[in-house]
């Protein structure tokens, strides 16, 4: 807010976990509007979900959209599901088991250590191939068997996801450069907005 008072650009988009919705009780989020109002901006927001958009990931987000004029707010549309039925799924940017690196598979004293107290863990949610991956986050860089973060089962076998995987499941081009580590990578990909939903936010706007 402090940055759009002193720019005051035409208009501005704002993207937050859906949890922010409930947070402090739902007391949280009319206080974020109303700050936003304060500053200058008429404000509407939705949640999407990535993979109504055609990335290969169910992410759902909530977008705050803010305009400084009302005219433009009135004629302001979120932009319309187009995979809404048919998700794209997340066979599609897989590498093929023969190029992942031994690094990316779980140890077999990890898996062991997770079938031995499986009834208390949370098993590594496991995706199918056919659909949209569970959302990618952050913690990829840690991920483990005891996560909800989601894992891959090939050949009876888990592993995560190589850093290249994960910009694939958040729609990145094959040409963006990965030059930080992989932990970096992870983190960065994990809270970045999925490139393929901004541009079709970025289209809305330019409509209005």
């Amino acid at each position: 807010c402090r940055i759009l008072r002193y720019r005051k650009p035409l208009c501005f988009i704002a993207e937050n976990v859906k949890g922010i919705l409930s947070a402090n009780k739902n007391q949280a989020f009319p206080l974020i509007l109303q700050i936003f109002r304060e500053a200058g901006y008429q404000v509407t927001y939705d949640i999407l979900d990535a993979s109504d958009y055609g990335v290969p990931q169910k992410r759902e987000r909530v977008f705050i959209v803010g305009f400084r004029e009302k005219s433009v707010l009135d004629r302001f549309v979120f932009p319309k599901p187009v995979t809404s039925k048919k998700k794209t799924p997340l066979k599609n940017i897989l590498f093929p088991d023969e190029q992942i690196n031994e690094k990316y598979y779980f140890s077999e004293r990890a898996v062991t250590g997770m079938e031995k107290v499986k009834g208390k863990m949370n098993k590594g949610r496991v995706q199918d191939p056919d659909g949209p991956c569970n959302t990618v986050s952050a913690h990829l860089a840690k991920v483990s068997l005891n996560s909800v973060d989601p894992v891959l089962k090939v050949g009876g076998r888990f592993r995560r996801f190589t850093p290249r995987e994960v910009a694939r499941i958040q729609s990145f081009p094959e040409e963006f450069q990965l030059n930080v580590s992989e932990n970096r990578a992870y983190r960065a990909l994990g809270n970045a907005v999925p490139p393929v939903l901004a541009y079709e936010m970025a289209c809305a706007i330019y409509r209005s």
